[in-house]
C-alpha cells in the first residue's frame, strides 16, 4: 500500500475544526455558511494573508535565533472549488491598501514630474554653461551645478503589496526598487509553473531563510537587498503542479530544498472534508471587519517601522509551550533516525517541521491576542497539529508524483518475483536478465545491490561460483511463501532458514 493510501485510511490528510484557533473558527464558520467553500480552503488562504500582514512587524525567537513570520503556502483544488472568491474575500483588505498606496504614488509622481521639468531645464542651462567655462569660471560653474543637483527632486516609488504574475527576474526586481516586504499571491497560479518562476528555487529559500536578494551579472540588473520578507500563496489545480512536479524543474525543486519550505494542501487527496458545526452565532459579518482590521495594522505598523528603521517585535515562547517545543523537537529528531519512517524518508520535511509550526504558532497569536507577543502552549499545540497536517498532504504529494529510485525498483521487482522464483535467494545474473530494464546494466545493479546491502534489504553472497541475492527484507512471511507455494507447513520448515541471514 502506498504512503498515500495509507494516509487517507488514517484520516491523516483531514483537518480537525476542533484544531484551529477560536477566532479561526469563527470566520471559517462564517465565510463557509456565506460560500460553501471548504474549510480546508478557508483555512489556508486566512493562514496566508495573517503570515503576509505579520511578517515585516513581527520575527519568532527560536532556540538558534529569530527566525520570520512569513510561509510559503500552496493548495491544490480542482475548478469550481470557489479557490477565486474565497481568495479574492480574504485579500481585500490587503487590496484595498494597495490601491491606497497606489493613489499616493500617483499624486506624489504627478508632483514629481511637474517640479522635474523646470530643476531640469535649470540644469541642462547649469551644465552648458559649465562646458562653456574657461579656467578662471569653471570652478564657480561646477560648483553651482553641484548645488543644483543635490536639489533634483526624489522620483517616488511605488510599494506593491501583492504580485500575483511575475517571472522571477520580475519579482526580483520589484523587490529591489522599493518592495522588500512583499506577497506572491495568485488564486489562478498555473501560470507560475509553467514559466520560469520557480526555476531558481535556491532564490526562494534564501528569501524564506536568510531574507537576502543578490545578483550580479553584467547583462541585467544587479540587486543586493537586505532584509526581504516574502509570503507565497498560490492556489491552482492539482493536475497542473503534478505536471510541475514531475518534470525536471519538480526534480530541482525537491533537491534544493525548496518544496520542504512549501506548506501543501491537495484537496483532491482528502477522503473527506472537515465538518463545519453549523453555528448561526458565528454568522456576524463584523468577524470578518475585526479581521481586515488587524491585518490593516500590521500592514501599516509594518511599513513605519520600516522607514524608522526600528526593530521587529520579538515574538517568545511561553515556559509551558517552551517545553513542549522542546518534547516535540527532540520527537521529530528521534523519528527522522528511525529507519523506516516518513519523517526518516523525508527528513528535509521533517528538518524543517519546528520552524514552520513556531512560525505558524506566532503567527496566529499575533491574532488572538493582538498586544501580547507570547505564544501560548495552546497556540503551539494547535500550530504542531496544523504542521503535522500540511506535512502530511506533502509526503502524500511528493511520493505519489516522484520518480522511484533503482533502489526502490529493484525492491518492487523482488517482492513481486519472490514466489515465482520460490525461495528468497535470487541468482544476480537472473536480476539482470530478467528484472527492471533500467537495471540490466551490471554495473549500475551493482551499485544498487551493495546500497540495499548496507540498509540490510539484501545479502550479497557467492556459492559455487554463482553470485546470489538473499532477499532477507521481504515482507512475504516464509509461512505464506509455503502457503502460495502449495506446500505443507509440515515440510517447510527450510524456508524459514532460506530467508534468515547467512553466516559471514
Amino acid at each position: 500500500m502506498s504512503k498515500c493510501n495509507k494516509y487517507k485510511q488514517n484520516d491523516e490528510l483531514c483537518l480537525r475544526f476542533q484544531t484551529l484557533p477560536t477566532f479561526a473558527q469563527q470566520l471559517i464558520s462564517y465565510i463557509h455558511y456565506k460560500t460553501g467553500a471548504a474549510a480546508e480552503l478557508i483555512f489556508t488562504v486566512l493562514l496566508g494573508g495573517m503570515a503576509y500582514a505579520c511578517q515585516d512587524l513581527f520575527d519568532v525567537q527560536l532556540k538558534h535565533g529569530r527566525s520570520f513570520t512569513s510561509l510559503y503556502l500552496l493548495l491544490l483544488a480542482k475548478s469550481g472549488s470557489r479557490k477565486s472568491t474565497i481568495f479574492r474575500m480574504l485579500m481585500e483588505a490587503i487590496y484595498q491598501l494597495e490601491k491606497e498606496l497606489k493613489d499616493d504614488y500617483q499624486v506624489k509622481k504627478d508632483l514629481y514630474e511637474l517640479n522635474f521639468v523646470p530643476w531640469n531645464t535649470k540644469f541642462k542651462k547649469l551644465n552648458k554653461l559649465y562646458g562653456k567655462a574657461d579656467a578662471t569660471e569653471e570652478s564657480e560653474a561646477l560648483k553651482a551645478l553641484g548645488e543644483h543637483q543635490r536639489k533634483r527632486p526624489a522620483e517616488p516609488v511605488r510599494q506593491r503589496l501583492i504580485l500575483n504574475d511575475t517571472t522571477y527576474e520580475g519579482l526580483k526586481k520589484v523587490i529591489a526598487q522599493g518592495s522588500p516586504s512583499l506577497m506572491l499571491g495568485s488564486d489562478e497560479a498555473g501560470g507560475l509553473f509553467s514559466r520560469n518562476l520557480f526555476c531558481d528555487t535556491a532564490g526562494f529559500n534564501s528569501l524564506w531563510g536568510e531574507g537576502r536578494l543578490a545578483e550580479s551579472r553584467a547583462s541585467r540588473d544587479s540587486y543586493d537587498v537586505d532584509d526581504v520578507r516574502l509570503t507565497i500563496l498560490l492556489l491552482l489545480q492539482s493536475k497542473l503542479f503534478d505536471k510541475y512536479l514531475r518534470g525536471k524543474q519538480g526534480e530541482n525543486a525537491q533537491d534544493s530544498g525548496w518544496l520542504a519550505r512549501l506548506l501543501m494542501v491537495d484537496l483532491e487527496q482528502l477522503p473527506e472534508f472537515c465538518d463545519v458545526p453549523d453555528d448561526r452565532s458565528w454568522s456576524d459579518e463584523t468577524v470578518l471587519e475585526e479581521f481586515f482590521s488587524i491585518i490593516t495594522k500590521y500592514l501599516q505598523d509594518g511599513m513605519k517601522r520600516r522607514e524608522n528603521n526600528e526593530e521587529r517585535i520579538c515574538i517568545t515562547f511561553s515556559q509551558e509551550a517552551q517545553a513542549v517545543w522542546n518534547r516535540q523537537s527532540k520527537s521529530v529528531q528521534d523519528q527522522i533516525n528511525d529507519k523506516g519512517t516518513p519523517q526518516q524518508q523525508h527528513d528535509e520535511l521533517s528538518n524543517r517541521f519546528m520552524e514552520h509550526a513556531s512560525r505558524i504558532a506566532a503567527v496566529m497569536q499575533m491574532f488572538i491576542t493582538p498586544d501580547s507577543p507570547i505564544i501560548t502552549q495552546e497556540t503551539f499545540i494547535s500550530a504542531l497539529e496544523i504542521t503535522q497536517w500540511f506535512t502530511n498532504h506533502s509526503i502524500c504529494k511528493i511520493d505519489a508524483t516522484r520518480k522511484p529510485s533503482d533502489a526502490e525498483v529493484l525492491l518492487s521487482w523482488l517482492e513481486e518475483h519472490v514466489i515465482s522464483n520460490e525461495t528468497y535467494d535470487f541468482r544476480r545474473h537472473g536480476i539482470r536478465r530478467d528484472g527492471p530494464n533500467s537495471l540490466r546494466d551490471i554495473d549500475r545493479l551493482k551499485r544498487v545491490l551493495n546500497e540495499l546491502e548496507s540498509d540490510g534489504e539484501v545479502q550479497l553472497f557467492n556459492e559455487g561460483g554463482v553470485d546470489y541475492v538473499k532477499f532477507i527484507g521481504s515482507k512475504l512471511e516464509p509461512r505464506d511463501l509455503a502457503k502460495a507455494l502449495v506446500i505443507p507447513l509440515h515440510l517447510a520448515g527450510y524456508l524459514e532458514f532460506n530467508k534468515l541471514r547467512r553466516p559471514e
